[in-house]
């Protein structure tokens, strides 16, 4: 483990410290967001929360009304779904019906950290009850110590993923397309799940790995994978 990814860790547990110290939640997951692609780079504060995120990755982020990529532009710094819907109203969504419901949770409130303009990463909590809504004075709190966090994770982590970007496409002449692909493929999410987070068809996907796969000189995911792995994709 890197002395950069211990730092982040340190990070992601000291903000979990914080936040329990803040309001009482059942459920704190971290992730680190790229636009198209949900990468498996999350942290969670349980093992049914970790069990649940396997779930949103593959299906249930494509119907979540909270998911980043639709508060891309926006100015938006904390949500909650009672600030989207009525209780009532939520009960009778996709979302909670087939994900939040099997899991036992009812209420999640979700913080953006964004660099430039775009969400970098998401701080989503989670609990059970459904008389135990996320208050306006939590959320007000939230939006608080916000500016922060983001300060302190775009200075420990974020800018690590624009030097692996730009390391990759120095070294295998990768498009910025190819990188995006790259940063799916090797969180091992199957091909139809990396469609969906891309919006492209599967001949399209192929052609991309194949780009890919000639550029770095390999034949498999598993060799991608394997020769990238001294490569911290973040």
């Amino acid at each position: 483990m890197t002395k950069k990814t211990d730092v982040l860790d340190d990070f992601k547990q000291a903000m979990f410290d914080l936040v329990h110290r803040l309001l009482p939640v059942d459920g704190i997951r971290f992730f680190i967001y790229v636009p198209w692609a949900q990468l498996l780079q999350d942290s969670a504060s349980n093992e049914r929360l970790d069990a649940m995120l396997r779930q949103y990755t593959e299906t249930w982020w494509s119907v979540d009304p909270m998911h980043p990529s639709r508060y891309e532009g926006q100015d938006t710094v904390v949500v909650t779904n009672s600030m989207l819907a009525s209780d009532a109203e939520w009960r009778e969504s996709e979302i909670y019906q087939g994900f939040y419901r099997p899991n036992g949770y009812f209420h999640n409130c979700d913080v953006f950290f964004r660099q430039q303009g775009r969400i970098v990463a998401v701080l989503s909590l989670v609990r059970c009850e459904p008389d135990q809504a996320f208050s306006a004075d939590e959320v007000a709190e939230l939006n608080k110590i916000q500016p922060f966090l983001e300060y302190s994770l775009e200075a420990i982590h974020v800018s690590s993923r624009i030097i692996s970007r730009t390391g990759l496409s120095a070294q295998f002449h990768l498009t910025a397309r190819e990188l995006d692909v790259v940063e799916i493929a090797v969180t091992g999410l199957s091909n139809k799940a990396m469609c969906r987070h891309l919006n492209v068809s599967l001949p399209t996907l192929r052609s991309h790995v194949q780009s890919i796969y000639a550029k770095v000189g390999v034949r498999s995911s598993s060799e991608l994978i394997a020769k990238l792995a001294s490569i911290q994709m973040t």
